[in-house]
């Protein structure tokens, strides 16, 4: 079985890089929905929340012992009153997950910050430091794939918001039908269900994310 070894909105926030070039391959809209949503996975896997019913409904206060996924059970526990999935995605997708996220990999050493000057000011981005540990998220699935391994819980909600977000084009371009159909059966049957119902809402997220740019 091929298994995670970053936290799961790390391993999205990688995977949705160019490992060589560092760019980033989703609008900043796209990322920052795929990561909001990564990071309540990990909630769920922390089982510090529960996701049913369109709700999150918090199941353990304690910290996590992680200062990103700390955070984002702190907000949750001062808005009480806001649970509803698609809210929850929502804002933190604003640039809150986004944050948190390059925080959390430039303490691990894994992205640097780089400032590009230009006539309109000084732009700032975080390029992955080690194209080997950028690429791996992606290499680990159709490793996986083109086995066919079964994937832990983290892997599978890796590669449910790796389609969500349409980085199957890039991630998973290589895959043959026979390994993308291993890939989805496993989705499909394996994915526990809390984990399933947010990737449903990251995709539906972004879904509408798209129709309002064409809009």
């Amino acid at each position: 079985m091929a298994t995670s070894q970053l936290p799961l909105a790390d391993d999205l926030y990688l995977a949705a890089h160019d490992s060589t070039r560092g760019r980033c391959l989703l609008t900043p809209a796209t990322l920052g929905l795929g990561v909001a949503a990564a990071l309540l996975a990990e909630l769920v896997l922390w089982r510090r929340l529960a996701a049913q019913d369109n709700q999150l409904t918090v199941l353990d206060e304690r910290p996590t012992g992680d200062p990103a996924t700390a955070a984002v059970l702190e907000q949750l526990l001062r808005e009480s009153h806001h649970r509803q999935i698609r809210d929850w995605i929502s804002f933190l997708a604003t640039g809150v997950a986004t944050e948190l996220v390059e925080r959390r990999l430039a303490r691990s050493g894994l992205i640097r910050r780089e400032e590009k000057r230009g006539l309109l000011g000084t732009k700032v981005r975080f390029v992955p430091t080690d194209p080997a540990a950028a690429g791996w998220p992606g290499t680990r699935i159709r490793i996986a794939a083109t086995r066919g391994e079964l994937l832990d819980s983290p892997d599978l909600v890796l590669t449910g918001l790796v389609l969500a977000t349409g980085l199957d084009q890039h991630v998973l371009v290589t895959l043959d039908a026979r390994e993308r159909d291993h890939l989805f059966d496993q989705l499909r049957r394996r994915t526990p269900a809390m984990l399933q119902h947010l990737v449903g809402h990251a995709e539906a997220a972004v879904g509408d994310a798209v129709m309002a740019r064409r809009a």
